[in-house]
Parts: structure tokens; sequence; C-alpha cells
């Protein structure tokens, strides 16, 4: 599906979903959501909030106030899950997402770790 045409769906669900919830003025939110999301097609792909530390604590399954040791913890038993080591005799899908999740480890952890020797 190009462009348009997600841009399109994007108001269309918009619109259903926002009438089926709050009628005429929720059916017009959801219009302006899907507009934006139209014209701002990058806000998808990161997030609405960009991004934020927060997120990096939700890719490591972490609370926002782990220690750093917590932290590591984490890091350790999610890079055995999805290490692409571990997939290299399954569906080169399974291995692409693997290697995605990977590298979101990656950066989630790099971030965290940066912010907690910031702090100090």
């Amino acid at each position: 599906m190009d462009g348009e045409g997600k841009g399109n769906l994007h108001k269309v669900l918009g619109t259903g979903i926002g009438w089926i919830v709050a009628g005429p003025v929720g059916a017009a939110l959801g219009f302006l959501v899907g507009r934006t999301l139209q014209n701002n097609p990058e806000l998808l792909e990161k997030g609405l909030l960009g991004s934020s530390l927060k997120s990096y604590y939700d890719v490591l399954q972490v609370p926002y106030d782990a220690r750093p040791q917590e932290i590591k913890a984490a890091y350790k038993m999610l890079a055995q899950k999805y290490h692409p080591d571990r997939f290299s005799d399954t569906d080169p899908v399974i291995q692409e997402l693997a290697q995605g999740k990977m590298s979101e480890i990656n950066d989630a952890y790099a971030n965290i770790m940066e912010s907690h020797r910031s702090e100090r």
C-alpha cells in the first residue's frame, strides 16, 4: 500500500473509531488524527513521544526506577532470548526479526546505561 493509501486508511479508521466511541465529535477528532498521521508518517515509526528513555525501559522490560544491576540482568536475559545466532536454523524472516529486536535491545541498553553514567 502506498503512502497516500495508508494516510486515507488512517483517516477512515480514525473517523470510524471516533464515531463509535464519541459520536460526531469523536469522528472529527479521529479524522484529524488520521490526517496528522498522513502528513507525518514518521510518527508511526518513532512513536508519538519520539525515542524517550521511558520506551527504552519498556524494551528491556524493567521498571523505570531499576538499578543498573537489574538493567544489566534484563539485558542479558533478552540478549540470550533474541540473539540472531539462536535463530540460525529457521526461516530468514524470523532471523531478520530477531536481528531487529536485538538491535532495539542493544540500543535501549546503551541509552539507559549512558543516562545512568551521566547522572553520577
